[in-house]
């Protein structure tokens, strides 16, 4: 059966080792772009391990990412220069507020408040205005380009003619109202960006056909049109996108976050800095929860949460948190101390989640943090589950955590 259904399996940990001594490895375009968004000890580092890739021609981009690249570049390159101003902006208003709406306050000397105000800010904003004349003048120079147009010289794929993006986009459509991964999740944009991830897609498949080597995608989507996902944690490639590789191509498939590939690039030899690869984890989730509310923002009509069923949901994952949270507590001792950490530390980011909620401060960005958060505290819940320390009893208890949460997602799902 195995032979038969491959797509469903996950490669042994020989199949694994051969896979990443053999494979090509295609970036995508978000993977390209966070270079603009890492310090420049964690740049060095990544654009290392790339380089001996190069060296072991190892190493490809298709067409389309090279152009989304160069589209998306200088909105990147702007978004964090102009950081630096929005946040001083933020400070200058917070006073200017403070100053307004108290000014006539019978117990509070304004102006005296207004002195100390200034004076614990000005070292503040004397440090975002330093760090903002410290920040790299790409548009000037941008060592970023040079490395990445060096790095991928001679191995980026060809542009597809007008008449193939034509019937790309024809095919597409068929493909998106039938589901059909990559890029479905898509369909909500304009309809020249709608078709990115396909045409990315069958430029991997063209290349994989061509060489006649695995491929290993190492992406910055999250989306599930890409990644076969239980309970929070991200296990493979969709089989759909297996099969279709392996049906075409003749070879296998497998997709990596930024920050696995670095951790499975680290070896005796190779040394990564564990922060560079946190940084690289941080920024990916920073980026994830960004993609999620730009979904959430093209869905809208009929696809949008009304404030009623936002509520309801919210007012269940909060009941179901505090179950979680007094069963945690009850039964610390039996929790590995790293798991128990690690569910600690979301149910803090629920609580304060909870507080906006009370106070009637819910948007969309708290729906996003909520819904990342049971994912992740699934995935916790599994590995406490799992471990042999727990009591089967409490497993039990736990377990039962999972079919609520699991519920929960599975009710809301498609308004992510």
């Amino acid at each position: 059966m195995r032979n038969i259904f491959r797509e469903y399996h996950q490669f042994s940990e020989s199949e694994f080792k051969e896979l990443w001594k053999n494979c090509l490895f295609v970036f995508d375009t978000n993977t390209l772009l966070n270079m603009y968004r890492y310090s420049r000890e964690t740049v060095e580092a990544y654009f290392n391990v790339l380089n001996e890739l190069k060296n072991k021609k190892q190493l490809w981009i298709p067409y389309q990412v090279g152009y989304e690249f160069y589209e998306n570049r200088i909105n990147v390159i702007f978004d964090y220069e102009k950081s630096y101003d929005e946040i001083l902006n933020i400070l200058e208003k917070a006073k200017n507020e403070i100053e307004a709406k108290y000014k006539d306050h019978p117990f509070l000397n304004l102006l005296e408040i207004k002195e100390e105000m200034n004076k614990g800010l000005s070292g503040v904003e004397s440090k975002i205005k330093q760090a903002k004349s410290a920040h790299p003048k790409w548009l000037e120079k941008d060592d970023v380009l040079e490395n990445l147009n060096q790095l991928f010289k001679g191995y980026i794929g060809n542009n597809y003619n007008t008449q193939r993006l034509n019937d790309i986009k024809k095919e597409g459509k068929e493909r998106y109202e039938r589901k059909i991964p990559p890029g479905f999740k898509d369909d909500k944009k304009s309809e020249d960006k709608k078709y990115g991830d396909l045409i990315i897609w069958f430029q991997i498949i063209d290349k994989a056909r061509e060489c006649k080597k695995p491929i290993v995608l190492i992406s910055g989507d999250i989306k599930e049109d890409w990644w076969l996902e239980k309970d929070g944690k991200k296990l493979m490639p969709l089989p759909q996108l297996k099969k279709e590789l392996y049906d075409k191509a003749g070879v296998g498939f497998h997709i990596y976050t930024a920050d696995r590939f670095l951790e499975l690039n680290k070896t005796d030899v190779k040394k990564i800095n564990d922060s560079a690869i946190k940084e690289v984890r941080k920024i990916r989730e920073l980026e994830e929860k960004r993609m999620m509310m730009q979904r959430m923002e093209m869905m809208g009509g009929e696809g949008e949460l009304d404030a009623i069923k936002l509520e309801n949901y919210l007012a269940e994952f909060i009941c179901m948190f505090e179950s979680l949270e007094n069963l945690m507590q009850m039964n610390k001792l039996e929790i590995p101390p790293i798991h128990r950490e690690e569910l600690y530390f979301h149910l803090q980011k629920v609580k304060v989640l909870r507080n906006k909620f009370v106070h009637g401060e819910i948007d969309k960005n708290s729906f996003v943090i909520f819904y990342a958060s049971t994912k992740e505290i699934l995935f916790i819940i599994y590995k406490i589950i799992n471990s042999e320390k727990i009591h089967p009893e409490i497993a039990m208890r736990f377990k039962e955590c999972v079919i609520r949460l699991e519920q929960l997602n599975h009710r809301f799902r498609k308004y992510m």
